[in-house]
């Protein structure tokens, strides 16, 4: 891994997010990435990336085996602390897990739609709304629900995606100071709680047996 960061002044961070990460990929593309390391890598504000980072192979409808879970739970601490207005760290145990150095590759070929869609929708308006503590604390209220949903080992269809995208696009809007985006991110966090609760519904009235039915049904549309 390279030894020297990637730069985190006022230019930098103007930057297109897909640019950003293809920076990121760039300086440690020689050897795989702790999370740890990951982080010394991003600092102040830009934290925020890192979670942004984590979120975004979940926005996929494609089955992310074995990480949901792990990676969910590390997303709720992060969203825990943010909540409470304390700062961003990588939880101890959690600092020597290895991110392999083709992870930003396959990043930015599998996210390159999202984050294209994102590039073309990024605004300077309402900018001052992403920098209030309280909607700060807000997405990570938002971060700590969504990311506990998407670290149940459960076998729903989209149930990655659903929680994934408020994470990515409230983090997106946090990033590059967005007021547009955390409307969006709003608008994404509410389909998420109508998701959820159009499948207690079910299970409700149907039983678990719905679930299996419509995941078999998806498994065969998406070819997986």
């Amino acid at each position: 891994m390279s030894s020297t960061p990637p730069p985190d002044n006022e230019a930098a961070a103007h930057r297109p997010l897909g640019q950003r990460i293809a920076d990121l990929a760039a300086a440690c593309r020689q050897d795989s990435i702790t999370l740890q390391e990951l982080a010394q890598h991003l600092d102040g504000r830009s934290f925020y990336l890192l979670i942004f980072l984590v979120s975004l192979p979940f926005c996929q409808p494609v089955p992310m085996l074995g990480l949901s879970t792990p990676l969910g739970l590390f997303l709720a601490f992060l969203g825990w602390r943010m909540t409470f207005g304390l700062p961003l760290c990588v939880p101890h145990r959690l600092r020597s897990v290895k991110i392999p150095r083709k992870f930003f590759p396959r990043l930015l070929s599998g996210a390159g739609r999202l984050l294209r869609w994102l590039e073309k929708r990024r605004s300077n308006d309402w900018g001052t709304l992403a920098e209030l503590p309280w909607m700060q604390r807000l997405c990570g209220a938002n971060l700590l629900l969504c990311a506990v949903l998407l670290a149940l080992p459960l076998p729903i269809p989209f149930s990655n995606v659903f929680p994934a995208l408020p994470i990515a696009l409230s983090m997106a809007a946090l990033v590059e100071s967005d007021g547009k985006m955390l409307m969006r991110a709003a608008v994404a966090a509410g389909l998420n709680l109508a998701f959820w609760i159009t499948w207690l519904v079910l299970i409700i009235l149907y039983g678990w047996p719905i679930v299996e039915k419509i995941e078999s049904t998806c498994r065969g549309w998406l070819g997986f």
